[in-house]
């Protein structure tokens, strides 16, 4: 039985990650969850991942590789403490790189969606890092994030597939859902275009570094 370990800062993330594990059917993984949302609202009122935030969650994730085989960090914000994966002994994957590099692989414009102004900055850093920036746009979609402060998911997702169905779709290769609190919306999405989430998309990252 191999070991994932998924690092969160909402509680709700959990049932998104197990869903999408259970969708990738495989039979001999297991998840580990860990839920630090106190990180987060410290990020969040600082404006920015502290040296001290950053130097705490090093360590959570240090941790982790412990009782793991690899470790996904599923907060945008706290991802940025994993840019280097070498400084930890166990594969250590971000969720939003994990998406930069599946929609890297789809033609034309790439549409990634945020909902949290405070993924804003670093999510357009590490996209372009994957995807040249005439082909990349992100995009904040508005209102969104109060539903999820709310405790209204079916709202706030709701929200984002609202957004999604009004855009034109043309020439857009894909849409990434940036944030793993997003991964719900699908259910809601009419689009002919690939969505991808981050849950589906880094599990099964995780799961190829393993095998």
């Amino acid at each position: 039985m191999a070991i994932i370990a998924c690092l969160h800062a909402a509680r709700s993330n959990i049932d998104v990650f197990e869903e999408a594990l259970q969708t990738l059917d495989y039979e001999d993984i297991q998840l580990l969850h860990r839920v630090e949302s106190e990180l987060l609202a410290s990020a969040i009122e600082a404006n920015e991942v502290t040296p001290a935030i950053a130097d705490t969650t090093r360590q959570i994730i240090e941790e982790m590789c412990q009782h793991a085989d690899a470790v996904i960090v599923t907060c945008t914000t706290l991802g940025a403490v994993a840019w280097d994966a070498k400084q930890f002994s166990k594969p250590v994957l971000r969720v939003d790189a994990s998406l930069a590099k599946v929609a890297s692989r789809y033609h034309g414009s790439i549409l990634v969606l945020c909902t949290a102004e405070s993924t804003m900055g670093m999510t357009t850093h590490l996209f372009t890092a994957f995807i040249p920036g005439d082909r990349l746009s992100v995009e904040l979609i508005p209102r969104a994030w109060a539903f999820f402060n709310a405790g209204d998911i079916e709202g706030y997702h709701q929200q984002i597939a609202s957004y999604i169905q009004q855009r034109p779709e043309c020439s857009l290769g894909c849409i990434v859902l940036a944030q793993t609190s997003m991964a719900g919306a699908e259910k809601y999405i009419t689009s002919t275009l690939a969505v991808l989430t981050g849950p589906s998309v880094s599990l099964q990252a995780a799961i190829e570094t393993i095998y």
